[in-house]
């Protein structure tokens, strides 16, 4: 059984990457099946019902387990990326939405994706890297070579025709359009790469730029800088399933969760996620409780803070699983008469 593998973050790299594989598949294989896997069981179960000799595997969100598992079989694969912030961008355009739950998709893709990044069976095609070098025809040799796959002339034209290659009106191919003008031709929701999310929504940006940009992949020469959850990004525990809009959180009542959320995703690895809070309002001798959970609680920290002024708590975190997203509780353990916090927010940074 052959099976031809492509990964690739939400957007119009993989969009169009994944119509290239597929392309290929059609010339190379004829009949072949697509397995949407994300999990080693999706694949499993593939495996064990398959029906069709060849397959092509593509994913967005690959479990940490299926990333192992492609890279100790060492084959060849394709990795699609792009700038976060125009990932975002597409998906609001295609999907005619400006939430929060787009970043939340793109910073699960980044997070599973990660270990891809580097791996030397992977031939990584980045959207800003080769938009100005050769035609689509030059792209889909590249993606031959690396499968060893020896495509001839006439499987290159026909698979060239599924991704952007327009035809004249004598059925004759035209010169073959670079990714960018290929990828408007068969993408619908199709944007051009502005990286500074102008059709977003101003705290959309803001969080796309903030919690997206950091996790970029295969950008070593970028400095390491911290991924910052805004305080609007979380949810109210007085007022469950609303964004924290109000600058401070009233203490009086009793105990409760006053945060969760907001349901990011990271890397897998060792993290310290630090905790910043202003108290304006003495609560001396109130207890907090600080959670951090995925599909486990990961962390718990009890903290007591003194008087009014900032407060700052650091707590190490090991990220095992990153399609699971992550949610930090703030909880009072008892319950007060006077008290207030404000200025809340919570930036993660990978442990040294």
């Amino acid at each position: 059984m052959t099976i031809l593998c492509g990964f690739g973050m939400p957007g119009v790299m993989s969009s169009w990457g994944f119509a290239a594989l597929h392309a290929v598949a059609r010339e190379v294989f004829g009949d072949y099946a697509v397995i949407s896997a994300d999990t080693i069981e999706d694949l499993r179960q593939f495996v064990q019902n398959r029906e069709k000799k060849h397959a092509l595997l593509v994913s967005q969100f690959p479990e940490a387990k299926l990333s192992e598992l492609i890279m100790r079989m060492n084959v060849p694969f394709l990795l699609f990326l792009e700038n976060p912030v125009d990932a975002v961008s597409y998906l609001a355009r295609s999907t005619d939405q400006q939430d929060l739950a787009l970043v939340r998709a793109v910073s699960a893709s980044l997070a599973c994706l990660e270990p891809f990044a580097t791996a030397p069976a992977a031939l990584v095609m980045r959207r800003n890297d080769v938009r100005g070098t050769g035609g689509i025809d030059w792209l889909l040799q590249r993606i031959d070579q690396h499968y060893g796959i020896g495509l001839t002339v006439g499987q290159m034209t026909s698979a060239l025709q599924h991704i952007g290659l327009a035809v004249s009106g004598e059925a004759r191919p035209l010169a073959p359009p670079k990714l960018e003008e290929a990828a408007a031709a068969i993408i619908a929701g199709y944007m051009p790469p502005l990286g500074n999310g102008a059709e977003l929504d101003p705290s959309l940006r803001e969080a796309a730029e903030k919690i997206l940009l950091p996790l970029e992949l295969g950008r070593s020469e970028k400095p390491a800088r911290s991924v910052s959850w805004p305080a609007w990004t979380f949810f109210s525990g007085d007022r469950p399933g609303d964004c924290l809009t109000d600058e401070t959180i009233d203490l009086t009542g009793g105990a409760r969760c006053l945060v969760y959320g907001p349901y990011f995703h990271l890397p897998a690895g060792c993290w310290d996620v630090r905790l910043l809070f202003d108290v304006e309002e003495d609560c001396y001798g109130q207890v907090f409780s600080i959670e951090v959970h995925s599909s486990d609680l990961l962390a718990r920290l009890r903290v007591c803070p003194q008087g009014v002024g900032s407060f700052e708590a650091v707590i190490p975190v090991e990220i095992v699983e990153p399609r699971s997203a992550i949610e930090v509780r703030v909880l009072m353990d008892g319950g007060a008469i006077e008290g207030r916090l404000s200025r809340w927010s919570a930036d993660w940074r990978r442990a040294a």
